[in-house]
């Protein structure tokens, strides 16, 4: 059955992740969709409170609404204080870190998911950012539950403690296990997902604002959870169910032997989602293969148009996202580095070079750069400026063939150093090359 007209809209939030949630990354998601949320991976309080350069921390494209930025800290004056700088830097939103499960993060710096464990301070922090920010919601990012701390009445009673100073709680619907597994990806694999948990805080918190994480490999998968099977047309089957018998069964239960997901998992969306349930959040499944959110806007918000209709489009304005961010530095004689963000402002004295003559064209080209050999030291654009505009793309052929093929040459190309001062632009441009034009030019489809 399709949506009625009077349902109340759901938000899809791309997950806050270490190393990825950049603002090269977050680009991309956004020229994808105009619509999704968009996340920073995790900003620490005393990096907040410390950084000489805030906006490699902090700055973003205007174009990024609606965006979040995710403080992680256990201090409350640290953490209030960057609630502050950060609500200056217009994000729409703030949540705060109680989900990581690092050794780092919840070991040697005790915060993160161990909040979980430490209701007092993580009370506290919460209550410093609410009094300091002006006009902003805050959430809370958090696990169903930690360690042998595995049920119901725990993470209620954790919920509860909040609700004085937070109604809003991202849940990743497994458990979090700071002794025992090796490390975080283990913590995204093993412990069982557990939806209908997240269900029940929906049932038991009315006042409150949910959104679940968690095993959401693709759109159908999300707007069935969001929305519930009863509100979604009849062809949308939910990716971890195999009959509507086994989606609607009633006694599913973790570990889950209807799901059939692994380790007992049970990820069975619900027949008429909670109002109070307000959408989810996608994560890994957006860094393997980004182009699975090319119709987010029109299948799940309903727009009547999507940005991009084939990957051709998407690279293209990311190139043009890259040329205008991290602009060449071949053709100037400003010594200045490019290593950060926002990148020195300059100026060009020749149309190109005699490497990217071939893509940026002109009759003023630099020679100079023949009469010697180039190394790494005299590169004005840094590897990590390389590194972390390429690093978003890796998956964009996914699932098309000659895609190995497409990250290897990035990686190539991004390693060679006599490339490097032509910029990240002309790098992508050049590897987009090495893909035929049937695959870079074939329209999205469902």
């Amino acid at each position: 059955m399709k949506m009625s007209s009077d349902i109340i809209e759901k938000t899809l939030h791309i997950a806050p992740m270490l190393n990825y949630s950049t603002r090269e990354f977050r680009q991309l998601m956004r020229i994808l969709s105009k619509r999704i949320v968009l996340w920073t991976e995790m900003v620490v309080d005393d990096t907040i409170q410390n950084a000489k350069n805030l906006d490699e921390h902090l700055a973003y494209n205007p174009d990024q609404h609606p965006i979040v930025c995710q403080i992680g800290g256990n201090s409350p004056f640290l953490c209030g204080e960057a609630t502050k700088v950060v609500e200056m830097y217009g994000y729409d939103a703030i949540d705060f870190n109680i989900d990581c499960p690092s050794e780092r993060v919840s070991g040697e710096r005790e915060f993160g998911a161990v909040l979980l464990t430490k209701v007092k301070t993580a009370k506290a922090v919460l209550a410093s950012m609410k009094e300091n920010v002006v006009d902003i919601p805050i959430s809370i990012k958090t696990r169903v539950g930690v360690d042998d701390l595995d049920d119901i009445e725990f993470i209620t009673e954790f919920i509860h403690e909040m609700l004085p100073v937070c109604t809003r709680f991202v849940i990743h619907a497994r458990k979090c296990v700071l002794c025992g597994l090796m490390n975080a990806r283990q913590n995204r694999t093993i412990p069982p997902l557990n939806y209908p948990r997240v269900y029940e805080l929906c049932r038991r918190f009315p006042q409150c604002e949910f959104w679940i994480n968690g095993g959401i490999q693709s759109l159908k998968d999300a707007k069935m959870i969001s929305y519930g099977i009863n509100t979604v047309s009849d062809d949308v089957q939910h990716s971890c169910c195999t009959s509507e018998t086994q989606i609607v069964d009633e006694n599913h239960s973790v570990p889950c032997n209807i799901c059939v997901s692994n380790n007992g998992s049970c990820t069975a969306p619900p027949l008429i989602a909670p109002d109070n349930l307000k959408g989810c959040m996608i994560g890994r499944a957006a860094i393997e293969n980004p182009c699975i959110f090319w119709n987010a806007d029109s299948y799940f918000y309903g727009e009547e148009k999507n940005p991009c209709k084939n990957r051709r489009e998407v690279l293209d304005k990311y190139c043009e996202y890259l040329e205008r961010t991290y602009p060449r530095r071949c053709c100037d004689n400003d010594t200045r580095k490019t290593f950060q963000y926002p990148s020195p402002k300059i100026s060009f004295l020749y149309d190109s070079c005699h490497l990217c003559q071939d893509v940026y064209g002109g009759q003023n080209v630099n020679q100079d750069r023949k009469l010697k050999d180039i190394n790494e030291f005299e590169s004005k654009i840094s590897a990590k400026i390389i590194g972390r505009t390429l690093k978003p793309v890796q998956g964009i052929f996914s699932g098309c063939p000659k895609s190995r093929l497409f990250r290897r040459t990035c990686d190539s190309l991004g390693q060679n150093v006599s490339l490097r001062d032509c910029g990240p632009g002309y790098i992508l441009r050049k590897a987009i090359e090495s893909m035929p034009d049937y695959i870079i030019d074939e329209d999205f489809t469902e």
